[in-house]
């Protein structure tokens, strides 16, 4: 057949048309072995570049871990110093409350600021309990007849729950 033009080999159609007859003895068919390396080649290249960023990313998570696991621990350190430094003043604290709250102190202040002074003894007077006990009652006034009438309503109504 040649090239660019429509015309048509008619040789090989009349080789074709003298073989129709005969009968054919089949052949299997030809077998060419292509090396396709390309491919392999690029398979081999994906599976690389996968197992490269498969360890990438293991060691950046590592790497990540052990900075949040650092910054934690700087953050635990110091949340610790500040709770030393916190109970340290809170022992401080109690011992001036301590010491603020003694008897000495209280005696001091009421002496120096109130201008108190310990009692002499002919300003002190004895009170003598023995003579025995007694009760004295106030007598009571007698309810009227109105302030029982309204007293009995208002319990009524208190238990009717008005």
């Amino acid at each position: 057949m040649a090239q660019g033009s429509a015309a048509y080999d008619f040789d090989r159609l009349e080789q074709h048309y003298a073989t129709a007859g005969a009968p054919r003895v089949k052949q299997p068919p030809e077998l060419r072995v292509v090396e396709n390396r390309g491919r392999r080649e690029r398979a081999a290249f994906w599976k690389g570049a996968a197992t490269f960023v498969l360890i990438l990313g293991v060691v950046c998570a590592i790497l990540y871990n052990n900075v949040q696991l650092t910054e934690l621990t700087s953050q635990i350190e110091k949340t610790q110093s500040q709770l030393e430094a916190l109970e340290n003043d809170y022992r401080l604290m109690q011992v001036e409350i301590e010491s603020s709250t003694s008897l000495r102190t209280v005696q001091e202040i009421a002496e120096t600021e109130l201008g108190m002074a310990k009692a002499e003894s002919y300003q002190v007077e004895y009170i003598n309990l023995g003579e025995g006990d007694r009760v004295v009652l106030a007598r009571a006034h007698e309810p009227r007849l109105n302030d029982r009438i309204r007293h009995a309503w208002r319990s009524l109504l208190e238990y009717l729950g008005v």
